[in-house]
């Protein structure tokens, strides 16, 4: 039986109510006494528990001429009834969480002294972190961005609808991608590897939508300028893993205009979406 009563805990039952559950789960109908009896703890703990249960629905009290007894209702609606339970208090907890935050948010570091004030963020680990960071400052931009990528993995759609809000408040994008297809993307509901001129029908969408683009057949740093004024860097080596890598953001004008510069140089050797297409005729 231990393994049912930790499986129990595990669901947020105490072990004596564990205990109890699994005696009247497989007796169906008993007393108290026979409850006790079965689960081997006191008589006391079972009556108080018992009536926790009714309350909450597991059993029915059956009032007899000789004794109360207690009977088990069927276990899907047990199971259902644990469900809703879980649920209702996930989504109550979670509408807490967000509530907290939104008031407690304006206070982050609000106290911190000036001496400790930093203008560079290291962010590490979880990469779902960095894909919200990314996607908060190109949320957060109004003037433009300037960007150096390449594709890796499973490429969406989910930048590319910030930017073409980017591009409704009157924003620019320049984008210099790496002209390789060591990527995938969703065809017919399926990711898959890519051509030249899947990638080519990427960019050409992504112009679409106003993002101007060039190519390089190497990319030597993934990074991203924010309104002239931020720079997001992914650092990038072949010998490191990406759960052990680090991506930069640092706000400092002097540093995004010294990396503007270095964009403007790539920009001008990059190919254009025209020149690629051309080397496949």
């Amino acid at each position: 039986m231990g393994k049912e009563i930790e499986r129990l805990e595990q669901l947020g039952f105490s072990n004596y109510e564990a205990k109890v559950f699994l005696a009247l789960y497989q007796g169906s109908v008993m007393s108290a006494a026979d409850i006790a009896k079965e689960a081997r703890i006191p008589r006391p703990s079972v009556y108080q528990i018992l009536r926790s249960f009714a309350e909450k629905g597991f059993c029915n009290e059956v009032t007899t001429p000789k004794k109360q007894l207690f009977e088990i209702i069927d276990s899907k609606v047990i199971q259902d009834k644990l469900e809703i339970e879980f649920k209702t208090d996930f989504q109550q907890k979670l509408t807490s969480l967000k509530a907290c935050f939104n008031e407690i948010g304006p206070l982050y570091k609000t106290r911190q002294p000036d001496e400790y004030r930093t203008d560079v963020e290291l962010i590490k680990g979880f990469n779902l972190h960095r894909e919200q960071k990314f996607l908060e400052l190109v949320k957060s931009s109004n003037k433009g961005i300037l960007v150096m990528n390449r594709f890796v993995g499973n490429v969406s759609g989910k930048l590319d609808k910030e930017s073409r809000d980017l591009h409704k408040r009157g924003g620019y994008i320049r984008s210099i991608y790496e002209n390789s297809t060591n990527f995938k993307l969703k065809i017919d509901d399926k990711w898959q590897n890519v051509s030249k001129e899947d990638l080519i029908r990427l960019c050409e969408d992504f112009v679409k939508h106003g993002e101007d683009i060039r190519f390089l057949n190497e990319i030597p740093q993934i990074l991203a300028v924010f309104d002239e004024k931020i720079v997001y860097i992914s650092l990038y080596d072949e010998k490191v893993l990406p759960r052990d890598s680090s991506d930069v953001v640092i706000k400092n004008k002097r540093f995004a205009s010294f990396i503007t510069g270095l964009f403007n140089i790539y920009w001008d050797r990059a190919d254009t979406l025209e020149a690629l297409k051309k080397e496949l005729e």
